[in-house]
């Protein structure tokens, strides 16, 4: 007679075997092409976190956004917080380096290349140059400011250099300084003052190229077309402006939809802001459906605009195409990578959704979301993508790598 546990194996054995000749039998292979079979599918990217390092000691989010953010400075990145603190980060997310400075940055660092940087703090802007020095098998790093300028209000967008020999400061009371790149010298200045009082403090596209002539946007809503001299002397003048908004209400706050952005559209310009958005023809704005309040970003397919509401797409002339992404809360970031889109929001309480947000990791055509994760209380500040990887600033003040996983 034969064992118990041998009658056991095998009628498990034999069940075993016909539950896979069963599955086997329900799976079609396409046999002329060689795939895999329908059931194996292939995986969605995701995002995963690589590190997160917080840049203070109190985590605790008190209403004050991280509202400048992350350049990639070579190898590294370069972190500037709302406190006045400019960090050097390594890839592998090691504090190299900490400056700290009097006043609150608002705004983004440039990276001029891998050694000098443009740094703004409150209503100063600093050429800082990285010094190395080797000690034994350590590096020591240090800051050496080259030179600083200050003007009376607050830097209103990130430096512009212009043909790498001047760089074009803006500041909020619609003064702009015209400043010699390598010595720092004052070459001149453009001066639009009218009202203070009726002045705010918006967030502001940097200034771009068209045509031959340098576009700014400033605090009251007027967008500017400039021809720059350099003749001798260095003139900043005038060309054609006009302003997007017939009030001072859609610039009352400093809030995520006070929001002045165009982008460069052949010889012209897309723009958003004020009380609508649309496109310089014939030197005359006319208005364009689903532009206002947005942040426009151009991708390789068109033209997206960001913001209370979602993502929108725009053809090459600006008229509107779809909605691909909608949101309760404010995007406030879209930013694209080799196969891929990031958009991060931020939480504003009831008005708009919920007081936390997400960072959300979708299709190169915004269509479709691949992942998303909470990010408690959002992210406002400035964020980049670089090698497969998003760095940003989380409004709680951590600084976080998201690896994208292919």
């Amino acid at each position: 007679m034969f064992p118990r546990k041998f009658f056991l194996i095998s009628f498990i054995f034999l069940f075993s075997v016909s539950i896979y000749a069963e599955f086997i039998g329900s799976v079609e292979f396409d046999k002329n092409a060689g795939r895999a079979p329908e059931f194996v599918k292939k995986r969605e990217p995701l995002l995963a976190i690589e590190w997160a390092v917080p840049l203070k000691k109190n985590q605790v989010q008190v209403n004050r956004r991280e509202e400048a953010g992350v350049t990639l400075f070579g190898e590294d990145i370069l972190v500037a917080a709302r406190s006045g603190e400019l960090h050097l980060f390594g890839k592998n997310g090691e504090l190299k380096l900490t400056a700290v400075f009097e006043g609150e940055c608002t705004v983004a660092p440039v990276a001029v290349d891998e050694t000098h940087a443009l740094v703004s703090v409150s209503n100063s802007v600093f050429m800082m140059e990285l010094v190395t020095e080797k000690k034994g098998e350590k590096t020591k790093y240090n800051w050496k400011i080259l030179w600083n300028v200050a003007g009376k209000a607050t830097v209103a967008a990130q430096p512009f250099i212009y043909e790498d020999k001047l760089v074009l400061i803006q500041f909020h009371d619609s003064v702009i300084y015209v400043v010699d790149k390598e010595s720092g010298e004052l070459k001149n200045m453009y001066s639009d003052y009218e009202n203070s009082e009726e002045l705010a403090v918006i967030r502001l596209a940097q200034p771009v190229i068209v045509d031959g002539k340098i576009v700014f946007g400033f605090s009251d809503g007027t967008i500017t077309f400039f021809m720059l001299r350099d003749e001798g002397k260095v003139d900043l003048i005038p060309y054609y402006k006009f302003k997007t908004a017939n009030s001072m209400r859609k610039f009352e706050k400093r809030d995520f939809f006070d929001v002045l952005s165009f982008v460069q559209i052949e010889d012209s310009i897309l723009f958003s802001g004020g009380e609508y958005g649309g496109v310089i023809v014939d030197g005359k704005p006319v208005k364009l459906e689903n532009m206002e309040d947005l942040q426009l970003f151009k991708y390789e397919n068109g033209f997206a605009g960001f913001g209370r509401r979602g993502i929108f797409l725009f053809d090459e002339n600006g008229k509107f195409k779809t909605q691909p992404f909608k949101s309760m809360n404010y995007v406030t970031n879209l930013v694209t990578g080799n196969g891929f889109a990031v958009a991060m929001t931020s939480g504003e309480g009831p008005m708009l959704g919920d007081t936390d947000a997400f960072i959300y990791l979708l299709s190169p055509d915004f269509t479709k979301v691949y992942y998303s994760m909470m990010i408690p209380n959002g992210v406002s500040s400035n964020a980049v993508c670089g090698n497969g990887a998003v760095y940003f600033v989380s409004d709680m003040g951590v600084l976080y790598k998201f690896k994208v996983l292919k």
